[in-house]
């Protein structure tokens, strides 16, 4: 079951870059998520144990809340995972709040959601096919996640979920 919830998040992941995205890598997750219709705020007061937010209020676009308090790179995967969630959804009119805690399921990734999410946000960052080229021209994991605008954790990560590390 989860390799097909991880299949499914990568397709979504990459007919959404195909459908937005032109400007090669790093992949700007705001960008993407203001281009497929949300709203994000980059610098939300949050407590110090949440990641960040995906809301959806009546009549508004959903909205995005990332961490004011995280650095660069975890709020760029923060940001593509809402964006996960989001496109996961579907356009549902209906109002709703995603909040990931930084010890909670998000972090961890064991619920449909969460893996859906995560793998989502992974294949936006750091798409397949330029993963395998980076590796193929003898770029290390930390030259890489450079690159990606992401950290080395991720990077690594996802080398070894392509069986590239």
């Amino acid at each position: 079951m989860t390799s097909e919830i991880k299949k499914e998040a990568s397709r979504d992941a990459n007919k959404l870059l195909n459908e937005v995205w032109r400007a090669g890598i790093p992949v700007d997750p705001v960008q993407v998520a203001r281009a497929a219709g949300l709203c994000v705020l980059e610098d939300a007061s949050l407590a110090s144990n949440i990641l960040g937010a995906l809301i959806k209020e009546p009549d508004s676009e959903p909205l995005i809340m990332l961490n004011a308090n995280d650095p660069p790179n975890r709020r760029r995967f923060t940001c593509a995972h809402e964006i996960g969630h989001f496109v996961r959804r579907g356009a549902t009119m209906q109002p709703y709040a995603t909040i990931d805690f930084r010890d909670g399921s998000s972090a961890t990734g064991q619920d449909d959601e969460e893996i859906y999410a995560n793998e989502f946000a992974a294949c936006l960052l750091m798409p397949q096919d330029d993963v395998e080229r980076f590796a193929s021209e003898g770029l290390g994991d930390l030259e890489m996640s450079i690159r990606f605008g992401v950290s080395r954790e991720a990077m690594n990560f996802r080398l070894k979920n392509l069986g590239l590390g």
